[in-house]
């Protein structure tokens, strides 16, 4: 997989591997898809689409946009299915609606064009204030934690350990804070403590907790999002150290996700059904992506 750039010590980026997503670029701007996702219904307009971070793009249209590529063969009143979770979805629209909102309106001067390339990486360089002086940038972080659970004991049974398993999930739910799967690992020079302080310089806290957590359906998959929106605004001593330079690298994530995992063996004492300590293997998959907002 390629580097991201100066950030490859810290995350992989991933290449993509859907089909390409901006053939939503040959609909009007006013056209509009309304998606099922698990029986409820998003109607999302072209534009608002396009400021979805590209790895929530390929979740949700993994074989392409429409079954041919193009968003004008879907007629009025049609719905596309999805399998993608309503209310991670719905979460990730507010925030952005908020933040998009909170973009102060501006008339764009004669030396400055009316109109900003979407692709272009030109009007991202520069330092992250100016470059965001009418935008807002959005870190988008989702965490895939895939746990398997070992048997308490030889002569359990297949139902038993079926309801252990959804018990070990209502356990490992309500630990949500973001980085409390990374707190063994921040000894200084490691790879999780500098995703850490990247991730808390560009606009996330310390003990913040994911704003969307649930399991997904009869599997034992936990998924959650966290959106913070970049910081403009470091002042004093912070402006003169890596803070500035740590959130400026989170830039280069700008429509390439990337991806970290970890393995990690833990014992839950607080599982329902199970006496004593119960034994879990968990895989955590973090996809970190940059979304800008207020490009025309």
């Amino acid at each position: 997989m390629a580097a991201a750039g100066g950030a490859a010590s810290i995350i992989t980026q991933v290449q993509q591997t859907g089909p390409p997503i901006n053939t939503l670029g040959e609909a009007a701007a006013d056209e509009h898809i309304t998606l099922d996702l698990r029986g409820t219904h998003f109607t999302l307009s072209r534009d608002e689409l396009l400021t979805l971070p590209e790895f929530v793009l390929l979740s949700l249209f993994p074989n392409g946009l429409l079954p041919d590529g193009h968003m004008n063969s879907f007629h009025e009143g049609d719905v596309y299915p999805v399998d993608y979770d309503p209310a991670s979805l719905q979460y990730m629209l507010n925030f952005f609606r908020d933040v998009a909102q909170s973009i102060p309106s501006t008339s764009p001067s004669p030396t400055t064009p009316p109109e900003h390339d979407p692709i272009s990486i030109e009007p991202l360089q520069g330092s992250t204030k100016d470059m965001l002086q009418d935008r807002a940038g959005i870190i988008v972080l989702r965490e895939d934690l895939d746990f398997y659970v070992i048997p308490p004991r030889a002569d359990i049974e297949q139902p038993e350990m079926t309801e252990v398993k959804r018990a070990a999930g209502k356990s490992l739910l309500k630990q949500d804070g973001i980085f409390s799967g990374l707190k063994r690992s921040e000894e200084a020079g490691t790879t999780e403590q500098h995703l850490i302080e990247m991730l808390t310089a560009g606009g996330f806290n310390h003990d913040d907790a994911w704003g969307h957590r649930a399991g997904e359906p009869n599997k034992a998959v936990i998924c959650s999002l966290a959106l913070a929106r970049l910081r403009t605004d470091i002042k004093g001593d912070l402006a003169g150290s890596n803070v500035v330079g740590m959130a400026q690298k989170l830039l280069l994530f700008w429509r390439k996700p990337a991806r970290r995992c970890w393995w990690e063996g833990v014992e839950l004492t607080d599982v329902e059904g199970v006496q004593g300590r119960l034994k879990v293997w968990i895989r955590r998959v973090w996809t970190l992506e940059m979304s800008v907002i207020g490009l025309r």
